[in-house]
């Protein structure tokens, strides 16, 4: 992938109350379609598609892919974020049971692994430089966002909030990765 270094995209979302823009020069071969259509594409259930559209947005204006997978991943550190800040209650309050707050410290590690694997995949999109070899450091986030939730479900159950939370955060790692399948040229992925 080529930076093509004439064209900016400008991408504006609203992310935990706060407005995000992401501008990311246009990458050669790299396809333009809608928020509608990247979310059709990337989302592999409702659940998804929910979090996709409040992610991107329903524009049906086109633009490149490599800004919605750069968007999404600013959202997924954010909620790595309070994730931490969730976590981070529990292992502060000395009458959390030792059930949950175990569980809790394997989390913290964890969303600091997805949070450098995730911003560092972002990093490559915004220079152009991603490629499949950089679609195993997000398949390691969803993996570390994934062992935190199951670590709380084995120990606390799914009634906890960091669980939902850690089920939520999954959701929007596996959304950064799906998204990062569009950007990724079709010839890198067979």
């Amino acid at each position: 992938m080529e930076r093509s270094a004439t064209v900016f995209v400008a991408l504006t979302l609203l992310v935990a109350g706060s407005v995000v823009v992401v501008v990311v020069d246009a990458c050669d071969g790299v396809p333009r379609m809608s928020a509608v259509e990247a979310c059709k594409q990337a989302s592999v259930g409702p659940a998804m598609s929910r979090t996709c559209a409040e992610t991107l947005g329903t524009s049906a204006d086109e633009q490149e892919a490599t800004d919605f997978m750069v968007a999404a991943a600013n959202a997924a550190t954010e909620s790595y974020k309070a994730g931490k800040e969730a976590v981070g209650k529990v292992l502060s309050n000395p009458l959390a049971p030792d059930g949950e707050r175990l569980p809790c410290l394997v989390c913290a590690n964890k969303y600091d692994d997805a949070s450098m694997l995730v911003a560092s995949t972002a990093d490559d999109a915004k220079r152009c430089k991603l490629s499949a070899d950089s679609l195993p450091n997000l398949v390691t986030a969803v993996s570390a966002v994934d062992e935190c939730a199951t670590k709380m479900f084995e120990e606390s159950g799914n009634t906890t909030s960091v669980y939902a939370t850690a089920i939520t955060n999954r959701d929007w790692t596996v959304l950064v990765l799906r998204l990062a399948t569009l950007v990724v040229p079709r010839q890198q992925l067979s």
